[in-house]
Formats: C-alpha cells, sequence, structure tokens
C-alpha cells in the first residue's frame, strides 16, 4: 500500500514538470570526468558550426587576416544577403532563397506522406498474427539500418545488364 501511494505521489511530481528520484549527494570523481567528456565532445562537435557562423559574418579583410576564431570586429551580415538574393547557383543567379523554397514545398509534404504511410503500415502490422510474422519484423528492422548507398551499386549493375 505504501509503495502504491509513493508511485501516484512521484507519478503526480512528473506531471507538474518537478523533479522526481533522489537527488545526488556529492560530487564524485567519475560525474566529473562524465561532465567534462561531455562538455569537450559538444564542444568538438559544435566548433564547426560556430567557425562557420562567424567567419560568414566578417569582412574579407578579416578573413584574410587568418584569424579563425576571432569574433568579427562589427557583423556583416552582405554575404548572407547576397547569398539569399543573388547568389549564382548554376546557370541562374536568383540566389539560394529559390531553392530554400522549392526544398520546403518538397520536404514537409514528402515527411507527412512518409509518416502517414508508415504509421498505416506499423498499425496494420501490428495486428497481424500470421506464421513468420516475427521473421518479417526481423527483416524490416534489419532492412531499417542498412543505408540506401550499400543499395546504389547492385541497383545500378542490375539495369545496366538488362540494358
Amino acid at each position: 500500500m505504501k509503495a502504491e501511494i509513493s508511485l501516484n505521489t512521484a507519478n503526480l511530481m512528473a506531471s507538474r514538470g518537478e523533479a522526481v528520484g533522489r537527488k545526488p549527494q556529492r560530487l564524485t570523481i567519475g560525474r566529473i570526468g562524465l561532465y567534462t567528456f561531455l562538455i569537450i565532445s559538444a564542444a568538438f562537435f559544435l566548433l564547426p558550426l560556430y567557425v562557420m557562423v562567424i567567419t560568414s559574418l566578417k569582412t574579407m579583410p578579416e578573413i584574410r587576416q587568418g584569424n579563425l576564431f576571432a569574433f568579427p570586429g562589427a557583423f556583416n551580415f552582405a554575404a548572407w544577403i547576397k547569398a539569399w538574393s543573388s547568389a549564382c547557383t548554376g546557370l541562374d543567379c536568383n540566389g539560394v532563397s529559390v531553392g530554400f523554397l522549392n526544398s520546403f514545398k518538397i520536404a514537409i509534404p514528402s515527411v507527412i506522406a512518409s509518416i502517414g504511410l508508415a504509421a498505416w503500415t506499423g498499425y496494420a502490422l501490428c495486428f497481424w498474427r500470421a506464421k513468420g510474422a516475427e521473421f518479417l519484423f526481423a527483416i524490416l528492422l534489419v532492412g531499417a539500418f542498412i543505408p540506401f548507398q550499400v543499395f546504389i551499386y547492385p541497383i545500378v549493375r542490375i539495369f545496366s545488364t538488362i540494358g
């Protein structure tokens, strides 16, 4: 009975957004090492993004100075405006705005359609109790983790053989 009451209290606290569970009592060497590793890993993966954004906000003389990590003297959004409106992509010099908007026009409906189709198929498959259903599930699960690029070369070979 007491465990049931404490479980209900924990569920109530979790629904309010309050922390549930015991609070760490002290800072251990392992915890410090873990936090250090996580901070270094985050910095390692975020450093290229920082360099890209900071470099895009610099003027050409500041870039030529070679201070890769230096903050720009003044924020210059001219490169962003030029890329958006007048950068040349192929033969057209209309900027990346056209391609950006086309990407949204393609990506949003395709994501909605693929998620809807996958949910519909998953719902149907969860009720399907056929012989070998576990094997089919295993094949689908393994196939989900194989990158599409693995199949490109065999498909090209098959189509070139067929003509």
